[in-house]
């Protein structure tokens, strides 16, 4: 198990965690040039190599604007449509459970990424991070406000703290709308999958903080938990309704989903991520057994077309065995 593995509950409708913190480096301005992000990257890098237990996890690389490299970093969330698209540079545990980037809005952007429900212990992770960063290179900070940011909305923690959801059915019976008025009311935003800007696709959300001042860090992400568990409730209550009103249909949805998964040879993205969708459900809800829903968590950023080479036929064709391949162990309860 790598150093930078966390896992947490409710694997089954959680897929995974996220905390992000904005920080910028006392001294500089907040507008950089390429060399003072390269001068940065550098000094980040060196103090990560200083700590002779982490630093061997660590690696840095270059982002190039646009490029295909770029693309796939996106799809594994490990960087942001922006830095993307002007270029900047990474710094990534080899696992991928901790990366940050520099060249983005604020000069770094700290992120730590668990499997299931486990914002409070990414946020401890990337708070230890976070403070050898700091013991040699001081972070901007206002003894009133908190962490000084680029932009305004980040002040304080600079906390985005985020929970990738499962909701189908809520998605299914309108009922998103509900729970998405609930999560503001609680402080928090559900978006698309890729955070704000994107939209939902085979009913993955993601559930994140808007507030980052006038409370701790810990509280936020607190609050997150909470907020995720209660939609997590309304999924699994949705789910029941749909089973109570018509079991035939969504077995019927979900078998002929797992049939496709383990039969066709040519697979479109979106196809893709609505039979993976269905038989999470099926998984879930006991119609089908025989494979782990975190590999089938994986498989979602695996198939996007950033992550496959070739002309579309043939991402299609790749995309079509790797869904084959997942399949293979399902077994249908019937």
């Amino acid at each position: 198990m790598s150093m930078f593995t966390i896992h947490g509950g409710f694997t089954g409708l959680a897929a995974s965690s996220r905390v992000r913190l904005a920080r910028n480096l006392k001294g500089y301005p907040f507008r950089l040039t390429e060399a003072q992000h390269s001068e940065i990257a550098e000094k980040v890098f060196t103090a990560l190599q200083s700590n002779p237990t982490i630093g061997p996890e660590f690696e840095k690389k270059q982002i190039i604007p646009r490029s295909t490299e770029a693309a796939r970093l996106i799809e594994e969330h490990l960087i942001s449509p922006e830095l993307a698209q002007n270029g900047g540079w990474l710094i990534v545990s080899r696992d991928g459970g901790v990366a940050i980037m520099v060249g983005e809005e604020d000069h770094l952007r700290l992120q730590v990424i668990g499997t299931g429900l486990c914002p409070k212990e990414c946020l401890e992770t990337a708070d230890r991070i976070a403070a050898l960063i700091e013991n040699a290179l001081p972070f901007a900070y206002d003894a009133r406000l908190g962490y000084l940011t680029a932009c305004p909305t980040n002040v304080g923690t600079g906390l985005r703290a985020s929970v990738m959801l499962h909701l189908p059915m809520l998605t299914a019976t309108g009922e998103i709308s509900r729970m998405t008025g609930y999560a503001g009311s609680r402080g928090c935003a559900v978006r698309g999958a890729y955070g704000e800007g994107s939209k939902a696709v085979g009913g993955f959300y993601q559930i994140s903080n808007q507030v980052t001042l006038g409370a701790s860090a810990a509280e936020l992400t607190g609050q997150l938990v909470e907020t995720a568990a209660a939609i997590i409730d309304a999924e699994k209550k949705a789910r029941e309704q749909v089973r109570s009103q018509s079991e035939a249909a969504l077995r019927d949805r979900i078998q002929r989903a797992a049939g496709t998964m383990k039969s066709a040879y040519l697979m479109e993205t979106s196809e893709a991520l609505t039979c993976i969708s269905d038989v999470l459900v099926g998984l879930q809800m006991g119609f089908l057994t025989g494979t782990d829903p975190q590999a089938l968590y994986r498989l979602e950023q695996e198939i996007r077309p950033a992550m496959l080479t070739g002309a579309p036929q043939e991402r299609d064709q790749k995309r079509a065995a790797l869904l084959r391949d997942a399949a293979k162990t399902l077994q249908f309860d019937i």
